[in-house]
């Protein structure tokens, strides 16, 4: 697959009638990928207009390089660190819930070196076909924002967290790709359908996305 083209699953040949509720950047993108696809889309909000909730003036970052599973090496005493602090990030309340322990057991068996080398692996394939995705979104829609694609930097303070941090694996096995990641903020397909924008709670949605209608 060439860099920056995403491959796009083919349609199911059936039209479904699909309700998105919020018209944040997830939702948006949703149900501008559902109409894409040929199915019929209502985008329900409670505001004014798109994206004045959780995405309003937000910012994010796309970076493939640094897709990762929680469970990793040294995550479970950084765990018992983070419980006993006053204003932990941390916070487990135990009860009787087999799946909860099932969960907790499973994540522990995933701490290791070896686990955490194959959980990354299968992850950042799937980061890189979302980059890939905004890319082609941004180009198919002519959507513009602040973006920059200039990459990050990490930076350690010590040799030792240099060499206690866990090794990429796939496409960024090296160290520069560990230290070092490119950023690039999505894929569509010709129009069929545009979704629509319903109210509700004296709200109306507005369009985001070039050549869609979302009436009000």
């Amino acid at each position: 697959m060439a860099s920056g083209q995403a491959r796009i699953p083919p349609s199911s040949h059936t039209t479904l009638r699909v309700l998105v509720l919020g018209s944040g950047v997830i939702g948006t993108c949703a149900a501008f990928y559902l109409a894409q696809d040929g199915h019929e889309v209502v985008v329900l909000d409670r505001q004014r207009g798109a994206g004045l909730e959780t995405s309003f003036a937000n910012a994010g970052e796309v970076s493939p390089g640094y897709a990762s599973p929680w469970a990793g090496p040294g995550v479970p005493v950084k765990a018992v660190k983070w419980l006993l602090m006053r204003h932990r990030p941390l916070v487990v309340r135990p009860r009787i819930d087999p799946s909860m322990w099932r969960f907790v057991a499973s994540m522990l068996a995933n701490c290791t070196e070896a686990r955490y080398r194959r959980n990354k692996s299968r992850m950042v394939p799937l980061a890189e076909y979302s980059r890939d995705c905004l890319r082609a979104l941004r180009r198919d829609t002519g959507i513009a924002y602040d973006e920059r694609s200039l990459g990050t930097l990490q930076l350690f303070r010590t040799q030792q967290q240099v060499k206690a941090r866990p090794r990429a694996s796939g496409s960024c096995a090296s160290s520069a790709c560990a230290t070092r990641s490119s950023i690039a903020p999505a894929s569509s397909r010709s129009n069929r359908r545009s979704p629509r924008c319903a109210t509700s709670w004296s709200a109306r949605c507005t369009s985001r996305v070039p050549g869609a209608s979302w009436p009000t």
